[in-house]
């Protein structure tokens, strides 16, 4: 098989060869005139690319084949040569077929063995009854442990009996939380107020619900506030805080006056200030929001 793609790729190679050489060389091709395009195409560019291409192929059918050609197989070397020599076959004879088997030889016999048992004495009654012990004298370790009590579970309802206003009474913190809430919402519809009028609602001196009644501050309620809120210790029954404002409509100042601070109450947060100019103390102090030029008001 290589041998037949060596020759098809030297006939191929100078066929094409000759047939791309025709381009170039001075060759008489007047024997061509009787087959009909002959003459033209080995004159003609395709002659010259069919003839490359033929050669092309077949140096490639050669290379393939040189490529391809297997490797002939290695010869046994000597030592592998002389084992093979070496071994010995045991020939058989007519009189070895028909000759019986080796018998094994003999077991040897198993040496008896004795078991010994030993015999199980019945358990003795005891004569002497055991001491009881007090469950007191054991060993703390020894004792058995005392049943888990039973705890109280928590509930998202408040107990029976709670009222949030007597609550709020015993822990001024409550109150005070409550005031910065109603003092935040208050001073956003003023912001409000203010944006839409250009001014902030007109009151003169600084008072609150117990002079001016439910409409302490004219006009916010309830376009910009639903309902204007009160101290809760005035809600509670309590006496003596209230929520105050006053405005001479380009300036205004709120306040929760008269309130306590005891039990470290925190209120300076989201803008509130405790206002200083009141002599505030830890039992009667005054927080809201005003404009610095109504800080004195």
């Amino acid at each position: 098989m290589r041998g037949f793609l060596v020759f098809l790729g030297l006939l191929l190679m100078a066929g094409g060869g000759a047939v791309a050489g025709a381009q170039y060389a001075n060759l008489d091709l007047s024997t061509l005139d009787a087959v009909a395009g002959a003459k033209a195409f080995l004159l003609s560019s395709n002659a010259l690319y069919a003839g490359g291409g033929a050669a092309a192929f077949g140096l490639l059918l050669i290379v393939i084949a040189a490529v391809t050609g297997g490797k002939k197989r290695a010869k046994p070397t000597k030592a592998v040569a002389m084992k093979q020599a070496t071994k010995s076959e045991t020939p058989l004879s007519s009189d070895s077929l028909f000759d019986p088997e080796p018998t094994p030889p003999p077991l040897a016999p198993e040496t008896p063995r004795t078991v010994v048992r030993q015999v199980e004495k019945p358990p003795q009654a005891s004569s002497a009854p055991k001491a009881v012990v007090a469950a007191s004298d054991q060993p703390p370790w020894s004792q058995p442990a005392a049943a888990p009590s039973v705890k109280p579970t928590a509930s998202s309802q408040p107990p029976d009996g709670y009222d949030p206003l007597v609550a709020s009474r015993s822990d001024p913190r409550l109150l005070n939380r409550k005031r910065v809430t109603d003092l935040v919402s208050i001073n956003d519809a003023l912001k409000a107020y203010h944006a839409k009028h250009g001014a902030y609602p007109k009151a003169e001196g600084l008072l609150g619900a117990a002079e001016r009644g439910e409409v302490w501050i004219p006009g916010l309620a309830p376009e910009f506030i639903p309902q204007l809120p009160q101290d809760p210790s005035g809600v509670s029954g309590q006496s003596g805080a209230q929520y105050v404002y006053a405005s001479d409509g380009r300036n205004y100042k709120l306040l929760a006056q008269g309130v306590s601070l005891i039990g470290g109450t925190n209120v300076e947060v989201l803008g509130v200030r405790i206002d200083p100019t009141r002599r505030p103390t830890a039992e009667n102090a005054s927080f809201g929001f005003w404009t610095p030029e109504f800080a004195s008001a």
